[in-house]
């Protein structure tokens, strides 16, 4: 499964709306730091589980 670039852009976008180090957000996820930067770059489109990818999509509606 791979993040489309909405997603990667709302990602970069609630991250700066809460003011989070990607660090943070990645915390909040439970993801490492590392995995987070990559998943985040819009230059990059790697694999993601489906646990991660549901974890990610589960932040972004939090706010909803």
């Amino acid at each position: 499964m791979y993040l489309t670039l909405e997603i990667k852009a709302a990602l970069r976008k609630k991250r700066g709306m809460l003011n989070l180090t990607k660090a943070e957000a990645a915390d909040q996820l439970g993801i490492n730091r590392l995995t987070y930067g990559r998943l985040e770059s819009p230059l990059r489109n790697e694999k993601v589980r489906q646990s991660t990818y549901e974890r990610i999509t589960q932040w972004l509606a939090e706010d909803y």
